[in-house]
């Protein structure tokens, strides 16, 4: 694999989804037809952006709308505030992309600490290394915003990752804006990645570089420290590239961070068994720990015909935005995240075209914003943190469940074998939510809550090899576990049932009487009803 950074046409986008990823490499496309209607693309997970700045979103529209400025390679992006036009006043319309530090470097929006749990149950606390050198720039406390670092190095004593180290980088980020005067939080994520060192004096810092990027966009183009981009580097320095390889087996992870309180509504992303605990620190920042599995993830390779293919699949091909590009002869290939909408029917597409079988098989342990999609008040609560959505698909949904009056509902996709052409790819998905969120769209009481969880596909309903259904300290906790693709739908209902009504019964000792309230109300010892 290749690892570039892009570029998108939209600040909003870019802010979301600017991201170092990876891109198939001509091996992976051996034997690609040099024919100018053979197209091709991949699904593959995202490795995220080591690295923080500041865009002016006034002067970044004017440029990509083709509006003359002045001078418009000094003032669209800003590694500090207060710079080439990212000034803090009545006018600012400002986005910030922000690499959460550790909190020995700060008091709030920081990384407290993680634990790596491995498959005998062995909790092994991380030990900060140090945070990667690079530019950062300071966050504004009056209004608990926080600033930009860099992605932290962690040595994690007796975890031992299949690159045969104990080390891990940990990247946590809050997307966030500032226009006249109001700061928002626009996004979070965060990703734990497994790594071993490379060394080499080509490496070096990333840094901003300004004026027109790849596709004619103009955009935040950095050097990600790769040698010619070969290679897998999530973070790099002078000299030295943190090199994702493979969690170990088994493992599970604990995280700990303390947040702003405008992280709010849905996540989504690549654990499983997850439990979550959210608690107010002060008015303004909470403390969020969450605890789950790594994922193995299956990617997607696949090369097709434009003049065979379904008009209606080349159509979405051709306006679906998509977050790289790799050349090979005069071909071309792209390369989908997977909750792209356009992912969903990729797979399914040319499933045939490879022989139903992924082509990789990569571990991963992440967590996203994501919007709700719905228009039901309980779906979009904005004051608090409501759930979160989580499945090792290739393909998936790209936000919350959808609410039909009575289930929920959640789409995803994938091949049915792994890269042996073998297996069977068995698919995992766990929802969380507050049970508040969930009494609120059933009406139920504080009554304990029954779940029926589905798998439907083309061919009818799947038998699941596993569902639960927990609740513990205020969160539901549901999942299917087992199931195979190609596209299947995971459909959940809650019921509860009814309470009954309660009656009352006079009961009568002598010239005493008493009336007993309840279900199926009874005397007490000594007493009759009449």
């Amino acid at each position: 694999m290749r690892i570039r950074v892009l570029a998108t046409t939209a600040v909003a986008t870019l802010i979301s989804t600017l991201v170092v990823a990876p891109i198939a490499t001509a091996t992976e496309f051996q034997g690609f037809p040099m024919d100018s209607n053979i197209q091709a693309l991949t699904i593959e997970e995202l490795v995220d952006i080591p690295y923080s700045f500041i865009v002016n979103d006034t002067v970044y529209q004017a440029i990509s709308q083709g509006q003359a400025v002045e001078t418009p390679e000094a003032t669209k992006f800003c590694d500090e505030f207060n710079t080439r036009g990212c000034n803090l006043n009545a006018y600012a319309n400002l986005s910030m992309h922000s690499v959460l530090p550790v909190c020995k470097d700060a008091i709030e929006n920081c990384i407290a600490g993680f634990e790596v749990i491995d498959k005998d149950g062995k909790s092994n606390p991380a030990m900060l290394n140090r945070i990667f050198k690079g530019k950062t720039f300071a966050g504004l406390e009056q209004i608990g915003m926080p600033g930009g670092s860099r992605p932290s190095l962690w040595n994690v004593p007796g975890a031992m990752n299949l690159g045969g180290t104990e080390q891990y980088v940990v990247n946590a980020k809050i997307n966030w804006s500032y226009r006249a005067g109001v700061a928002s939080v626009e996004g979070f994520n965060v990703s734990i990645y497994a790594i071993k060192e490379k060394l080499d004096s080509r490496y070096k810092e990333p840094g901003i570089s300004f004026g027109p990027a790849w596709q004619g966009a103009y955009a935040s183009v950095t050097g990600t420290g790769e040698i010619n981009y070969d290679g897998t580097c999530v973070a790099t320095e002078a000299g030295y590239c943190a090199e994702k390889v493979e969690f170990a087996p088994g493992t599970r992870i604990k995280l700990s961070l303390k947040v702003s309180n405008k992280v709010t509504g849905w996540l989504h992303g690549r654990i499983s068994k997850p439990t979550i605990e959210v608690a107010p620190l002060n008015p303004m920042f909470n403390s969020l720990i969450v605890e789950a599995d790594t994922v193995e993830v299956p990617m997607m390779y696949a090369q097709f015909d434009q003049t065979v293919v379904p008009k209606d699949f080349l159509l979405d091909f051709n306006r679906s935005p998509y977050l790289g590009r790799g050349f090979f002869g005069t071909n071309f290939w792209r390369q989908y995240y997977p909750e792209n909408p356009f992912a969903l029917k990729a797979v399914t597409t040319l499933a045939e075209s490879v022989k139903d079988t992924a082509a990789e098989l990569h571990t991963y342990w992440n967590l996203a914003s994501i919007s709700s999609g719905s228009k039901n008040s309980c779906m979009t609560e904005t004051s608090k943190l409501i759930g979160f959505i989580t499945t090792n698909a290739m393909a998936y949904s790209g936000r919350a469940p959808t609410w039909d009056g009575s289930s929920l509902e959640y789409k995803v996709a994938g091949l049915h074998y792994l890269p042996d052409g073998k297996t069977l790819t068995s698919g995992t998905y766990d929802l969380a939510m507050r049970s508040e969120t969930a009494r609120c769209l059933y009406g139920f009481t504080n009554a304990p809550i029954s779940a029926r969880i589905s798998v439907i596909s083309a061919e009818g309903e799947q038998k699941v090899a596993t569902t639960t259904l927990r609740e513990k300290d205020g969160w539901l906790y549901l999942a299917a576990y087992g199931f195979t693709f190609s596209a299947p739908t995971i459909k959940i209902k809650l019921t509860q049932a009814k309470a009954k009504k309660s009656k009352s019964l006079t009961c009568y000792k002598g010239k005493q009487s008493k009336v007993i309230k309840g279900v199926n109300p009874k005397c007490p010892a000594g007493y009759k009803a009449k």
